[in-house]
């Protein structure tokens, strides 16, 4: 009797009419065939990428950061912008200035502005405690006729208002930094080239348990024990978003992030994430493009007139600060015409430089095609294809009143471009940097920092991206950290060898009186030339590597090494308007030469 009474359950048990209470559960983490385990994993190096990186590695973690772009364009918009990271003394203040940036917006709310102020405030000490050099504080008030306005402070690391001669950006020193401090820091692993492209959820518990990243094209699945911290930026570089969520068109990153493709945003909607702030850009801005893919910093017009692409004079209405413009008491994203042109004549186009890269006069430029050149205005409206009547007329209510006149041939025009500095929206964020899903609640182990939904809803301060990257990235990082707590030790197959990221050095071949020699430029990723010599003779220069920025780097390499040629020394007239390209080249030659 009791032998037919156990077959009886054993079967029921089998058809699942009694559950298994014995059978011990198998945790979700168990169930996938990893292929890597790491207590964090972050989702981008930018500024909040080194900085979640960095703190989680300080706590204790083993943590991995998988890059999508090659080392050479790493850093996002964090590589390319000011430098200036945000920093609080007067948090009362500050939380005023922050509240009025608002205009009415529901969002950030009173409670993240004193969550985020409050880690702000760490910034500076932050930096000095890494090894930051001079570490700098400068007021740049964006809206100065704002409540509270001067409440926060721009940092830099060396030592100036972050602007090199002529106003020309920086060469991405602190991010230079950040980038070293995240390299060199123990148990921080980064992988280059290692896209991450889908989250690994458990779809009972919501709970993020990894990543999978797609490497030299194959799979690989990494696990998290406390967390991911998607610090993967926006989505200046993808088309399809700018269009559906912004309403702009044929807008190419203004810093050239051109991996900054919205691969977060896509990642969390997966996941069940809520959006916020997806109307909110920096820009549009206008920059100069050269071909299809060049970009440079912003542009401007200087003696000459801009004309919209149906050939009339327009100009920039009210005053602007980060894509804001001001209209009749509110600030609206700026608006500029899709496509727009500068117009100069035989006398005006050498006074000014048009964009701060370019050479005196224009020179170089308009030899190597930057500008359209034509005998005739008409001919001009022609080519650039806007109606030649209403450029006509352009040019004579110019005129009218213009110091210098549109009205010796040949006439020049250069196309000026509509472009967007960053973009703010994202997953929303909730106060420990939790990434929130559609219902309001926090997705368990998944985390934010940095552009990716960043918190501003409407207007937006100088400094606070990369400041607040910082800040955040020490919340999310301190938030992941912990959550190792809930899971087990290890979810790795038995037996199964951890997946390794194996990159090989590029051997560069010299020949006979050939020297190799690499250089730092702008980017991240040194100049790497090789010199051809006959005794003291320099005979040629080949550039190997550059993963400097296109466009705004061509003349400096033109010019450059032409000059070093020419003088037979490396070290010659710095390059305006691409200062840090020219100082690459020099450096890499001088020290190929130091080979000899």
């Amino acid at each position: 009797m009791k032998k037919c009474l156990a077959m009886l359950l054993a079967l029921l048990m089998v058809a699942g009419m009694i559950p298994l209470a014995s059978a011990e559960e198998v945790p979700f983490e168990k169930t996938v065939d990893w292929d890597a385990e790491y207590d964090v994993v972050v989702v981008g190096l930018g500024a909040a990428g080194c900085a979640t990186a960095i703190t989680a590695a300080q706590e204790g973690a083993k943590v991995l950061v998988l890059e999508k772009a090659p080392e050479g364009h790493v850093g996002g918009n964090s590589a390319i912008c000011a430098q200036w990271a945000a920093m609080v003394d007067d948090k009362e203040q500050a939380t005023v200035y922050m509240q009025s940036m608002r205009e009415g917006f529901q969002t950030p709310t009173d409670e993240m502005i004193d969550v985020y102020l409050t880690e702000i405030m760490n910034n500076e000490q932050w930096l000095k405690d890494l090894g930051g050099p001079n570490v700098t504080r400068f007021e740049r008030v964006e809206f100065p006729d704002m409540d509270g306005a001067g409440g926060i402070f721009c940092l830099t690391i060396d030592g100036n208002n972050g602007l090199g001669a002529g106003g020309i950006k920086p060469s991405g020193r602190m991010y230079k930094f950040l980038k070293n401090k995240a390299e060199t820091t123990e148990g921080v692993t980064i992988w280059y080239e290692s896209p991450a492209v889908h989250l690994v959820q458990d779809k009972e518990t919501r709970m993020i348990h990894g990543v999978e990243a797609t490497i030299e094209g194959q799979s690989v699945l990494v696990r998290a024990r406390g967390g991911v911290v998607l610090c993967c930026g926006g989505y200046e570089s993808n088309a399809r978003m700018l269009e559906d969520y912004n309403d702009v068109h044929d807008s190419p990153s203004l810093g050239y992030a051109i991996y900054n493709t919205g691969d977060g945003i896509q990642m969390a909607l997966e996941v069940g994430a809520r959006l916020w702030h997806m109307a909110n850009i920096v820009g549009p801005n206008t920059g100069y493009r050269f071909e299809t893919d060049a970009m440079t910093f912003g542009a401007s017009a200087g003696v000459g007139m801009l004309i919209g692409g149906d050939g009339t004079i327009y100009k920039a209405i009210g005053r602007s600060g980060h894509g804001k413009t001001y209209f009749y008491g509110t600030r609206k994203l700026s608006l500029y015409p899709q496509r727009s042109f500068a117009i100069f004549d035989a006398d005006s186009v050498g006074i000014g430089t048009i964009h701060n890269s370019f050479s005196e006069g224009n020179k170089w430029e308009i030899e190597h095609g930057y500008f359209t050149v034509a005998d005739t205005l008409e001919e001009l409206a022609a080519k650039i294809d806007v109606p030649v009547e209403a450029m006509l007329a352009s040019v004579e209510s110019f005129n009218a009143s213009a110091e210098h006149p549109i009205k010796t041939g040949p006439f020049y025009s250069c196309a000026i471009s509509h472009c967007v500095g960053n973009t703010q929206g994202g997953p929303e964020r909730g106060l420990g940097g939790e990434v929130i899903d559609v219902y309001g609640n926090p997705i368990p182990h998944l985390y934010e920092a940095g552009e990716l939904g960043d918190i501003w809803s409407h207007c937006y301060q100088a400094s606070c991206n990369i400041g607040g990257g910082l800040a955040f990235g020490r919340i999310t990082a301190r938030n992941a950290v912990a959550g190792i707590a809930d899971t087990v030790e290890t979810a790795m197959p038995e037996g199964k060898a951890p997946y390794v990221r194996e990159v090989g050095e590029i051997v560069y071949e010299a020949g006979e009186n050939q020297y190799i020699g690499k250089g730092e430029g702008k980017s991240t990723v040194p100049i790497v030339v090789r010199v051809t010599v006959d005794g003291e003779d320099i005979k040629d220069i080949e550039v190997l590597e550059s993963w400097e920025t296109p466009g705004f780097s061509a003349r400096a390499f033109d010019q450059t090494i032409s000059q070093i040629i020419e003088k037979d020394q490396p070290y010659v007239d710095i390059i305006g308007g691409a200062t840090m390209t020219s100082v690459g080249i020099q450096a890499a030659v001088a020290d190929a030469l130091a080979q000899k």
